[in-house]
């Protein structure tokens, strides 16, 4: 394994966008947003992406184009980004094994699955023999299992999995951790050993988070809005509990006022739009454009955040 890129993974503190995979009107993906995207998201505080999970879409993209979306996120994070971890997972073993080594040989930081979601692990071998197949073809990529059960199906106590899979895969390295199990997380950070390294994934949950000792996290919201999150961060370290408080019931108004108007990633996508300076399209189906009425109601509510400065 590269210990560089795990040491970056490893030492990374901050916030990582998940950001959306960007269509043109005909549907296509749009190839030129890249270098403009990542322009905007240093200007928002942001150091590191997450791409082709749930908020990019990924299961919705096709091997190829997955590739593509990858591609251009390390083109255009070079010495502007300090990390880009891809999401390889897949159904098929084959096609995750695929996306693992196209991203080790683009030069990603690190590389994420989520776990199969038809057949479905039986036992913590079963997955662990998954996430070596990924290993194995991409033996010099940091890999970490993408736990977002709330979308996936899979429940698994990270501390019971984690270890067996670090002894099993020597580059396991840990989880980006999308779940409100906090007491999972408690006890991943109390395992012996070298720390894993946890990744929050839920924006409106990021203060509990922190407090159990997470240093990093990913969020969709980051996308537009990671310069409110950032004051959480800045008012712990000057040990300011109760700003940290009241900054995080503001990120979670935002996220629930966002949410409330569709499908989660269609109005995220949405707002993101509204807000620019980027247009990222409409979602691809399964996943579908908010309503006229919807879209109208959403501007005005980000309207209304942006009177209270949340936004």
């Amino acid at each position: 394994m590269d210990s560089k890129k795990l040491a970056t993974i490893q030492s990374f503190k901050g916030l990582i966008a998940a950001p959306f995979t960007a269509f043109k009107p005909n549907g296509e993906l749009n190839g030129d947003i890249f270098p403009k995207y990542v322009d905007h998201l240093v200007s928002h505080g942001v150091t590191g992406v997450f791409v082709n999970g749930t908020t990019g879409e990924g299961l919705s993209l096709t091997v190829e184009e997955r590739k593509l979306v990858a591609e251009g996120w390390v083109a255009a994070a070079k010495n502007k980004l300090e990390l880009v971890i891809i999401q390889v997972g897949a159904n098929c073993v084959k096609d995750a094994q695929e996306l693992s080594k196209h991203a080790e040989k683009i030069g990603a930081t690190g590389i994420a699955s989520l776990p199969p979601l038809f057949y479905k692990y039986q036992t913590h071998d079963h997955l662990i023999a998954y996430f070596k197949k990924l290993a194995d073809v991409a033996p010099t990529l940091p890999l970490m299992l993408y736990h977002i059960p709330s979308y996936s199906g899979v429940e698994i106590q990270l501390a019971e999995f984690m270890p067996k899979a670090r002894q099993a895969i020597p580059n396991f390295c840990g989880a980006k951790f999308t779940s409100t199990e906090v007491r999972d997380l408690l006890n991943c950070h109390r395992l012996p050993g070298e720390p894993f390294k946890l990744l929050s994934g839920f924006d409106e949950v990021l203060l509990p988070c922190l407090a159990s000792g997470v240093t990093a996290a990913v969020g969709a919201s980051y996308n537009f809005m990671a310069p409110t999150s950032l004051r959480i961060l800045e008012a712990l370290k000057k040990g300011d509990l109760e700003k940290a408080r009241i900054v995080q019931n503001q990120v979670l108004e935002a996220v629930l006022t966002i949410a409330k108007h569709g499908q989660g990633i269609a109005c995220f996508k949405a707002a993101m739009n509204i807000l620019g300076p980027l247009d990222v399209g409409q979602p691809r189906v399964p996943l579908v454009p908010l309503s006229p009425d919807a879209l109208e109601n959403l501007k005005k509510d980000l309207k209304e955040l942006k009177a209270k400065e949340i936004l």
